[in-house]
C-alpha cells in the first residue's frame, strides 16, 4: 500500500512486480446521459424561437442551468462568442376593427334575446312565489 501523504511507501523488491496505477472512472448516480438525437431536437426547438431555455428544461425535464447552452456549443449550433439572452416572443394582439353593420345587427338581436330571457325568468319567479307562497328573490338592500 502506498500513501505518500502520511509517509507510507511501498518498497519494491526484485521479485515483486511494480504496482500499476489504474484509474477507475465512475459516473455519479445523479448524472444523466442524453442521446445525441434528443440533444439536437431540443437545440433546434430552442433556436426556432418558440421556447425559452427554461420552458424547454421544464418540458423535457432537463436538469442543469447551463446544459442546453453547453449542447448548443458542443453540437456546433453557436460559437462561444455569439450567445445572447433570448427574449420571449411577442404575441401579436388582434387589431381592433370598426364594427360592420351586420355585426351591429347581430349584436342587437343577441341583446334582444337576452332581455327576453331575463323577462321570462322574472315571470317564472313571480308565478312560483305566488303558487308556492315562498320568497325566492333575495332582498338586495339588507345587511
Amino acid at each position: 500500500m502506498s500513501r505518500p501523504e502520511i509517509g507510507l511507501h511501498q518498497r519494491n523488491t526484485e521479485n515483486q512486480k511494480p504496482m500499476e496505477e489504474t484509474k477507475i472512472y465512475t459516473v455519479p448516480k445523479y448524472r444523466v446521459r442524453y442521446a445525441e438525437d434528443f440533444k439536437h431536437k431540443i437545440c433546434r426547438e430552442f433556436l426556432s424561437g418558440n421556447y425559452t431555455k427554461e420552458e424547454l428544461q421544464k418540458k423535457y425535464a432537463v436538469k442543469g442551468k447551463s446544459r442546453l447552452l453547453g449542447w448548443l456549443r458542443e453540437l456546433g449550433y453557436i460559437s462561444v462568442k455569439s450567445i445572447q439572452p433570448m427574449r420571449k416572443p411577442r404575441v401579436k394582439k388582434p387589431q381592433k376593427r370598426k364594427p360592420v353593420p351586420e355585426d351591429i345587427k347581430e349584436l342587437e338581436n343577441a341583446l334582444q334575446d337576452a332581455e327576453l330571457k331575463a323577462e321570462v325568468y322574472r315571470k317564472m319567479i313571480e308565478i312560483a312565489e305566488q303558487q308556492y307562497k315562498i320568497k325566492i328573490r333575495k332582498n338586495s338592500n339588507t345587511k
